[in-house]
This record gives C-alpha cells, sequence and structure tokens, in this order.
C-alpha cells in the first residue's frame, strides 16, 4: 500500500512539468516560422534573394508542421502559409527587385498572422 501512495505522489508531483514542457512543444514550430520569417525579410532588404528564399522555405515548413500538429484553432496559420506560398511563387526564378519586395510584403503579412497564433 505504502508503495501505492508513493507511486501516486510521484505522479501527482511531475504531471504538472510534463504538462509544462508539452505546452512548450506546441508552440515550437509557430514559434521557429516565426523566427525564419524574420530572417527571410531581413534577408530580403539586404536583396539577398536565395537567402530570403531559403528562409522563406523553412518558415514554410514549420508553418506546415504546426498546421499538421492542429495548433490553428481560428485558422492563421493556414493564412500565414498562404501568405509564404504567395511569397516564394512571387520571388521564384528573378531578381527583380521589385518582385522581392512584393515578396517581402507578402512575408510580413505572414509575420503578422504567425505573430498572433504564437500568443493563443
Amino acid at each position: 500500500m505504502k508503495t501505492y501512495r508513493k507511486f501516486m505522489l510521484a505522479s501527482i508531483v511531475t504531471f504538472p512539468v510534463f504538462l509544462t514542457s508539452y505546452a512548450q512543444a506546441e508552440n515550437h514550430h509557430i514559434s521557429a516560422a516565426v523566427r525564419e520569417t524574420k530572417e527571410a525579410i531581413v534577408e530580403g532588404k539586404q536583396h539577398m534573394f536565395s537567402s530570403f528564399a531559403e528562409h522563406t522555405h523553412n518558415a514554410l515548413d514549420h508553418t506546415k508542421e504546426a498546421i499538421f500538429d492542429e495548433k490553428d484553432p481560428k485558422g492563421h496559420l493556414r493564412t500565414a502559409k498562404a501568405h509564404l506560398v504567395r511569397a516564394i511563387k512571387i520571388t521564384k526564378h528573378t531578381n527583380h527587385e521589385s518582385r522581392l519586395y512584393k515578396g517581402i510584403r507578402e512575408a510580413e503579412k505572414a509575420l503578422i498572422h504567425l505573430k498572433v497564433a504564437n500568443e493563443q
């Protein structure tokens, strides 16, 4: 009987620890997408076309993972994904600055939605 009580006490004490680590793991992909999108915007403003594309692709991958994990109750991640896809399509196979700026604007719109999703 004593071992059962010890087990129950240990379970009750460690459960909140697992719960908080799970909550932190929930936002991992969203926060990584925010970080990658910010980096893409910085690289884009410095006219680094390939770095902008790389970071935008990484942000899109993390956003897709967060959507797959069903962390999108209000649709912000799906909207951010749409903006990231548009940013990639606009800047694909080009070195025109005007297209890069349009891609940056789309990435900035995606960043707004990612930040909102990260706060939920």
